[in-house]
Formats: C-alpha cells, structure tokens, sequence
C-alpha cells in the first residue's frame, strides 16, 4: 500500500521510530545480564538516541516549504512491528541483538532510499541523501563496535 505523507511527517515518524527503538535497547539493557550484550545494547541505545537527534535537528532547520512537499512511498513499519517480527527470546543473546540491530538499519535504508526515489524536489532529495549517508555511517559504526565485541 502507497502512503502519502510530507516530508515533514516522514522526519517526525522516523524520529519517533528512533526513540521507541531507544525504549526497547533500554529495556532490553535492564534485563541482559551478560557485559558484551549490555555493552552492545547501550551502544544501540545511544545510537538510537543520537539517530533521533539528528532528525531533530533537520526538521528544525528545513526550510518549511521544502519540508511541506507531499511524498508517496511504502514503509509503514513500525518500531513495534520490527521487534515483534524478529521473535526476540526472553532474554536475548549478542546474535540477536545483532540482528535486531541490522534490521532497524535496514528498515531506514530502505525508507531512504523509497523517499528519495520518489522525490522530484532537488532539495527535498538533498535533505533524504544526507540522511541515508548519515544512517550508513552509523550502519558502519555499529558494525565495528559489533565486531570489536566478538574479539571480547
């Protein structure tokens, strides 16, 4: 099913994606008891956290009428939807975790990548292909600290 939203909108849902995948690291922190798990969640956690700052921040400084420009896309998942379909384990190991991670990774670029193929505004694709360079950055950051917990 097509989704039309404005740019605006596809920002707020993405940041509020953001801090309720925040919610769910934190939560899953208070529950994990091994140190490479909790070190991986609170990295996930702070990334998520930082995600959505970053969102934060573009909407502020987008120009409203760039931002107001109607968008027609597909993503619809929700940060709930995610996790319900991985079928996390009550108290989940590094793997999943890991996994649960390059999910929500995955998630955004694909819905980067949506929005921005479907934009005709120069600017509007400008603020989206910053964003999914921002989003593979971190893609990489979180790889590394993945794998630097592996050598613990």
């Amino acid at each position: 099913m097509k989704t039309f939203k404005q740019a605006h909108e596809v920002l707020k849902n993405a940041q509020k994606f953001h801090l309720d995948m925040a919610g769910v690291y934190q939560q899953l922190l208070e529950n994990a008891q091994d140190n490479r798990t909790q070190l991986l969640l609170k990295h996930l956690y702070e990334h998520e956290l930082r995600m959505a700052n970053n969102l934060k921040n573009y909407g502020a400084v987008a120009e409203q009428k760039v931002m107001q420009t109607w968008l027609q896309y597909t993503n619809e998942e929700s940060a709930g939807d995610l996790v319900k379909n991985l079928y996390l384990s009550d108290k989940p190991s590094i793997e999943e975790i890991n996994k649960l991670g390059q999910e929500v990774d995955r998630y955004f670029s694909e819905l980067y990548h949506s929005v921005y193929g479907s934009i005709e505004s120069a600017e509007v694709k400008e603020i989206f292909e910053n964003l999914k360079h921002i989003q593979d950055k971190e893609r990489i950051t979180l790889s590394m600290a993945t794998n630097s917990l592996w050598d613990m």
